[in-house]
This record gives C-alpha cells, sequence and structure tokens, in this order.
C-alpha cells in the first residue's frame, strides 16, 4: 500500500494514475483482511482458547464482534468494488475499440480518479456499516437462540 501511494506520486501518464490508485485500494482491501484474520485468530487462539463454546453469547453480542465484522465487510467490499471498477474500465476500452491515450497528468484526471475512490470507499464503508444500525438489524441478523 505504502509503495502504491508512494508510487502514485511519481506518475507521469492519467492511465497509470488510474491503475495504481485503484490497485491501491484493493492492496488496502486485502490488509484489512489480513488484519481481521490476525485479529480473529488472536482472540480464537489467545483470549478464548478452549472456552470458545462457553463464551459463544458474549463473543456473538460483543463489540469487539462487531468491530472486527465491519473490518471483514469493508476489506472485501473495497477489493470487490474496486475490481468492478477496474474491469469496466477495460471491457469500456475493448468495446469501444480504443486505447486509453497517454495523456500527461492535469487537475481533470487527479479529480476523477479522487471521485471514484472516494466513492468506492463510501459505498463499501456503507455496506459495512449498514448491518449495524439497530432499526435495520433484523434484515441482517437471523436471530440467536441459546438455552
Amino acid at each position: 500500500v505504502v509503495r502504491g501511494l508512494i508510487a502514485i506520486k511519481d506518475c507521469k501518464t492519467e492511465r497509470i494514475l488510474i491503475n495504481l490508485a485503484l490497485v491501491c485500494v484493493i492492496s488496502s482491501g486485502d490488509l484489512l483482511i489480513g488484519v481481521y484474520l490476525v485479529v480473529l485468530s488472536v482472540y480464537d487462539s489467545v483470549i478464548f482458547g478452549k472456552q470458545f463454546c462457553s463464551n459463544q453469547a458474549e463473543w456473538l453480542t460483543s463489540t469487539a464482534c462487531s468491530v472486527l465484522g465491519v473490518l471483514s465487510t469493508l476489506g472485501s467490499q473495497l477489493s470487490l468494488f474496486t475490481m468492478t471498477v477496474l474491469s469496466s474500465i477495460r471491457v469500456y476500452g475493448l468495446a469501444c475499440n480504443k486505447t486509453m491515450k497517454s495523456s500527461r497528468i492535469n487537475k481533470t484526471s487527479v479529480i476523477k480518479t479522487s471521485i471514484s475512490v472516494t466513492g468506492i470507499v463510501a459505498i463499501s464503508l456503507t455496506t459495512a456499516i449498514l448491518p449495524l444500525m439497530p432499526h435495520l438489524e433484523d434484515y441482517f441478523v437471523q436471530g440467536m437462540y441459546y438455552d
């Protein structure tokens, strides 16, 4: 992610700027998934250990579980939406039989790239946080029953 951000600063053409920005978003999503998996494994092996079954209700209703759910969903949605946009750009180039001109970076290309990245992040964040809204909770959670 850091390497990609540094490379964006040195971009010379619009095509490279768009591709690098979208690849940075994909790698950020993958990083979030990696953080999620590490934290989840720490909870599973260190914090709960062999006592998970007896603490399952506590875990599923905890803030930590909700935060990890948002982290996981955000990471996967970032990757998904970004790959969709990147694929759409490439399909458009093939369908219109156009080659993207290697034009120099200008203010318009930076604005278009920023809007695309911001839109992807906003949609992904909304998708990740929406299930936590109290009035929408019943649509996303089927319920938990414990004896």
